[in-house]
């Protein structure tokens, strides 16, 4: 039997938008428009039980702005690998950081094939995101699939 978390069979794994999904809901969350309606409910009956979640869901998102923003423009770090990406909403990794430095250089990784058939979508339609952010199909119980992009392997030190 093959290991259903495999690059190879998730990319195979029809996307059900009959069921819900924790990548759409949370998207729901932050207010982004790459969920359904059957994410909504699920999101409004857990919110029913946890009310908090919205705030934590979007605190988290802060989190991340506030922390990209301090690494790019505070510490001068280029480059980030986003592991966990979950579906793209507003100011992802590589909005934040390339608002502030445009040579910052990201890599998504997730292992949902929902994720990152979005994330690459979101990609290319942004031409400046294109030649230094990455979103290649691995998982991290696989390390061989965990390597950054050839291209942008360097022998100069980068922080």
């Amino acid at each position: 039997m093959s290991d259903p978390s495999t690059p190879a069979n998730a990319a195979q794994q029809k996307i059900d938008t009959s069921v819900p999904h924790s990548a759409r809901i949370w998207n729901y969350w932050l207010g982004g428009k790459d969920n359904y309606p059957v994410d909504e409910q699920a999101g409004d009956a857990y919110t029913a039980v946890f009310p908090g979640i919205v705030t934590v869901a979007r605190s988290s998102r802060a989190f991340l702005r506030r922390n990209i923003t301090h690494l790019v423009a505070e510490a001068g770090i280029r480059q980030f690998l986003d592991i966990g990406t979950g579906l793209p909403t507003a100011d992802n990794t590589h909005e934040v950081a390339q608002r502030i430095a445009p040579e910052a250089r990201i890599v998504y990784v997730d292992n949902d094939p929902m994720v990152l058939a979005h994330a690459r979508a979101l990609l290319y339609s942004t031409p400046r995101a294109r030649p230094r952010t990455s979103t290649p199909t691995c998982s991290t119980r696989t390390p061989s699939s965990r390597r950054p992009p050839r291209r942008w392997t360097s022998t100069s030190p980068s922080r």
